[in-house]
């Protein structure tokens, strides 16, 4: 038997919330992020220590937005600068993420890495470091939409997601977010209105203090991981839900264990799925039969790849694999299932050697 994990202080995990998924997608183009290239995508992820990381892993939403890609097998080729975060669990470490930097900063630079490394995509989320001061945070949209404007002005082909804030606890500075956020959808719209390829995408409003964050700041590791959900449907036109492991309105546990854990996006994950008859399984409904995508969120420190056995309402099971990077550090991965119409369950047990689980995020299978 493995050893026992290190536990984090808890979280409080957030009420769960019931989805529907298999509806039709949302209209979009030809995905940013498309499953079959010749060459890998080129994505910039480009803002400031919310894209370099202020967590305790050190990558924000870049690491399990790195594991989603991966997962459904997109070429993605992550460029920039800026060469951080943790090996392994996040295969491509390059961005344009500034710790401390203001739009006018990054606005002074930008120029110089686009042409450099002519990123396909760029995922923007840029002036938490402008909302100080009433002055400072007055002027931000102004300079967004100029820094939006230079962008692609300097690219025009390039497709640009541009990402609200994530609230922040004081007060004072919580309201000036709030009223930048507010700018931030016609701010984009009447980009998109000249031509531009430009999107807006609402990566943070899931995230609640105190609960999500490590400071007044910066998501906590976990909490990045529910907003690369969102910033991945922004780039793929796939629909995808969390579902979280420990929350019993999503999933009931047998002979398994709930370990508390900043790493997990709601604060907590099965841990202790060591035994024959240990089992965690979650109910949910779709809107239409049909195959699923299950990505796990696993965390295997077992120093070699660990499984699960998943099965969909009661159907022969398949096998989910993990790679080994540590307890702390949480992986996707992917296996398709059949699921009906209405009611499901999805059912996982322990495989070879030991992993716990965080969540699973499900989709339809993509098919572009």
């Amino acid at each position: 038997m493995r050893g026992i994990v290190r536990a984090l202080p808890a979280l409080v995990s957030l009420g769960a919330l019931v989805f529907t998924l298999g509806g039709p997608a949302p209209a979009a183009d030809v995905p940013a992020v498309p499953i079959s290239r010749a060459t890998p995508t080129r994505l910039m992820p480009l803002g400031d220590s919310n894209t370099a990381g202020g967590d305790a892993v050190g990558a924000a939403y870049r690491a399990d937005l790195w594991q989603l890609l991966r997962a459904d097998g997109r070429p993605v080729d992550f460029v920039g600068s800026v060469n951080s975060g943790p090996a392994g669990v996040l295969g491509d470490r390059d961005h344009e993420g500034h710790g401390g930097w203001t739009i006018g900063q990054i606005q002074d630079n930008v120029s110089a890495w686009l042409t450099t490394y002519r990123p396909d995509v760029i995922t923007l989320q840029i002036g938490t470091n402008d909302m100080y001061d009433d002055t400072s945070a007055g002027a931000a949209p102004d300079k967004l939409a100029r820094l939006i404007d230079t962008i692609t002005s300097t690219l025009p082909d390039v497709q640009l997601f541009v990402a609200n804030l994530p609230q922040l606890a004081d007060p004072n500075h919580y309201a000036r977010v709030a009223a930048f956020n507010y700018t931030i959808p016609g701010i984009v719209a009447a980009s998109a209105a000249n031509g531009r390829h430009v999107h807006y995408v609402d990566a943070n409003s899931g995230l609640f203090q105190p609960y999500d964050f490590v400071d007044m700041w910066h998501p906590n590791y976990g909490a990045a991981s529910k907003a690369a959900i969102r910033w991945y449907g922004a780039l793929t036109g796939v629909p995808i839900t969390r579902f979280e492991a420990e929350q019993t309105a999503n999933a009931t546990v047998t002979n398994a264990k709930r370990v508390t854990i900043a790493s997990a996006s709601g604060g907590a994950k099965i841990g202790y799925i060591d035994y024959p008859d240990s089992s965690v399984t979650f109910r949910f409904q779709v809107g239409s039969a049909g195959t699923y995508r299950i990505r796990a969120r696993g965390a295997n420190g077992m120093g070699s790849v660990c499984s699960h056995h998943v099965s969909a309402n009661g159907g022969p099971p398949a096998t989910v694999s993990y790679p080994s990077y540590s307890w702390d550090l949480l992986g996707e991965s992917a296996v398709d299932l059949p699921l009906n119409a209405g009611a499901n369950t999805v059912k996982f047990t322990k495989g070879d050697c030991y992993t716990e689980l965080d969540a699973i995020d499900v989709s339809p299978v993509p098919v572009a």
